[in-house]
């Protein structure tokens, strides 16, 4: 039996440790910012371990005494029905040590009680007297998470204990610990419960992974150059004093042009250092979600770019939003069109020209017709269309070398 319950208890408190610790030290390090955070947990202290504490005073531990076992109650309980029920103790002995370690979930608040009791002892407040009503208040709250087949009532009979625990009178304090108690006896045994959903795989965000790990620092540097763009815009804004139409129509143009600068030649990178690979469509993954993966990803990291829009004129900043998706979907579909020696520079010229005046023209025309935007997103999906033929037409056995032209060197094979 010593066994059984030592397992339980370290159990119990390793949940504790691995999941709650965070949650008190992120509450501790709220107080730390207060102005005065000896006075913030001197009062409650004193609210707590008054002579006659209110409810509303005592809600604050209420709350974390039934939600930190119920949080660990899956966890703890998901392995009590498997093999430990071949082991010789009974389910009534299994579900006591649950009991204990749903309670050891609590062990952060307890700690957090001991703390601020020696805080009104030291004030010259009489903190024995609490002890005993606090305890059954946290029993309470750990034998409502116990997952039985009987739980509706062993909750009315755990929430009739806590309401026990608020009154000051001995005898309704003792009749709390008798409904505890009784639990024991009425809940029944320990329910099957469902398997908890495994976390995603190490395969989850995998090609964004291998976007990061190829454009390195250079992302940051993106940022850089699109900033400055804004920063161009909203000096112009401020030295012109601008106001109400023209402003906005400001910070639309400036604003899709900097976004799409930095999704342009975040594409013209990524296709750099991580090209679009043909040999992926001999993989279980359509042509939609590779195409999809890549405009999500140059979407999704132009959106910081919104939050400096926002500070010069914040309605700029949906109309930018709309023409993201097209702005995306058209770099992606660039992205699988380019040609195979990306030393080109006639090549790369051309492509610059004619991705700035398309840039260009979209934020003129969103400047000067904001409705221009419903037009934009429903040209998202020819354009999606497009990005996905090009995605499929590259042949799968093709072999590009993208570090320099070929032509001239006397070691390469290919002869191209």
């Amino acid at each position: 039996m010593k066994a059984l319950f030592l397992f339980h208890l370290h159990v119990g408190v390793r949940v504790a440790v691995r999941s709650f610790i965070l949650l008190f030290a992120s509450i501790i390090f709220a107080i730390m910012l207060m102005p005065n955070p000896a006075a913030t947990v001197t009062g409650f202290a004193l609210i707590i371990f008054a002579p006659q504490p209110t409810i509303i005073g005592l809600l604050p531990v209420t709350i974390f005494a039934f939600l930190l076992p119920m949080l660990a109650s899956r966890r703890l309980s998901s392995g009590m029905t498997g093999w430990i029920r071949h082991l010789s103790y009974s389910g009534k002995a299994n579900k006591r040590g649950l009991v204990l370690a749903l309670a050891m979930a609590q062990i952060p608040l307890w700690a957090s009680l001991f703390v601020m009791g020696i805080i009104a002892h030291l004030h010259g407040y009489n903190t024995w007297h609490a002890i005993p009503h606090l305890c059954v208040l946290l029993a309470a709250g750990a034998c409502t998470a116990l997952p039985v087949h009987r739980r509706p009532l062993t909750v009315l009979l755990a929430l009739s204990a806590a309401a026990c625990s608020f009154s000051r009178e001995l005898v309704l304090v003792v009749a709390g610990v008798l409904l505890l108690a009784s639990v024991d006896f009425v809940s029944g045994d320990i329910r099957q419960m469902p398997r908890l959903k495994p976390r995603r795989s190490a395969e989850s965000f995998f090609d964004w992974k291998i976007a990061w790990r190829a454009l390195g620092i250079k992302l940051a540097w993106q940022y850089v150059l699109s900033l400055l763009i804004i920063g161009v815009m909203a000096l112009f804004a401020h030295n012109s004093e601008l106001r109400g139409s023209l402003l906005a129509a400001t910070c639309r143009f400036g604003g899709i042009m900097a976004t799409g600068f930095f999704i342009s030649s975040l594409a013209a990178r990524l296709a750099e250092k991580r090209p679009p690979w043909p040999w992926a469509r001999s993989f279980p993954i359509t042509s939609h979600q590779r195409v999809a993966s890549d405009a999500l990803f140059l979407g999704f990291h132009a959106l910081p770019l919104l939050v400096p829009i926002a500070f010069v004129e914040v309605s700029s900043i949906w109309f930018i939003l709309l023409t993201l998706p097209l702005i995306s979907i058209r770099a992606t579909g660039r992205m699988r069109r380019i040609r195979e020696h990306r030393s080109d520079v006639r090549d790369k010229l051309f492509r610059s020209i004619g991705q700035f005046l398309e840039c260009y023209a979209v934020a003129a025309l969103v400047a000067l017709l904001p409705w221009i935007v419903v037009l934009c997103i429903f040209m998202s999906v020819p354009a999606f269309l497009a990005a996905r033929g090009a995605d499929t037409r590259q042949k799968v056995s093709l072999w590009l070398e993208i570090h320099y032209i070929a032509a001239g060197d006397a070691l390469n094979w290919s002869d191209r």
